[in-house]
């Protein structure tokens, strides 16, 4: 009986530690955040992951089965951490600040810079619904905590500037080799606070209840990929 699954290893060794799969995921997410996701190949996927191409199909049915696993990655943790959020009974702009640290939290620690791919043509189509339908919740979450904070309706412009905010992570750090400050989440998830009109509530008391909240979620929160 072989021990592989899939075709045996071009290379002898895992890269990742972490087997097939993990290899291929990490392969791909290098390819295609700095080739591109039409510019790669399954040829270049296996290589890179030091597999046979016949394993990359073995584990995942396409490329476009790849780059979905990928980023569903980077929205769903950060869902289920949003939706315990909206749940919760602590102060909405507590909540709110919680959401936003979060997510910048993990988009700051994210090795590979996964969100670059949203930018990506390629996942404008139904083949990617599950992503969007996932990263539309997300946004919702967004929503309802900017209306408890504000106490007024949210508009589209409002939950899109927000986002906008927490995901400028992305762009940052795509543009620039200086790795990013440490603090740089807390000071987003203040942000989030000024731009929602409510500066007054931005506090030393706010912060440490925001990080309190992420701590006793069952979700896994900052630290967690995202």
């Amino acid at each position: 009986m072989t021990k592989y699954r899939g075709r045996p290893r071009r290379n002898p060794g895992s890269p990742t530690g972490l087997g097939s799969e993990a290899d291929i995921l990490h392969a791909a997410g290098e390819l295609f955040v700095t080739r591109g996701f039409g510019r790669t190949s399954t040829r270049a996927i296996a290589e890179g992951a030091g597999l046979q191409q016949a394993s990359v199909y073995h584990w995942f049915g396409s490329k476009d089965a790849i780059l979905l696993r990928l980023v569903l990655g980077t929205v769903v943790p950060s869902r289920h951490v949003a939706d315990e959020l909206v749940g919760s009974g602590s102060p909405a702009h507590v909540l709110l600040w919680a959401l936003a640290y979060s997510d910048a939290t993990v988009l700051c620690e994210d090795p590979q810079n996964l969100g670059v791919l949203y930018f990506d043509p390629e996942l404008d189509g139904d083949r990617f619904r599950e992503f969007h339908e996932v990263r539309v919740r997300l946004h919702d979450c967004y929503r309802v905590l900017l209306d408890r904070t504000t106490g007024a309706t949210a508009t589209e412009v409002d939950v899109a500037m927000v986002v906008g905010l927490v995901e400028n992570v992305i762009t940052y750090r795509r543009r620039s080799p200086s790795p990013i400050p440490a603090d740089t989440p807390e000071r987003i998830a203040d942000a989030v606070l000024t731009l929602a009109r409510v500066p007054h509530l931005v506090t030393d008391e706010t912060r440490a209840r925001g990080v309190e909240v992420l701590a006793a979620l069952d979700s896994p929160g900052p630290g967690s990929a995202r």
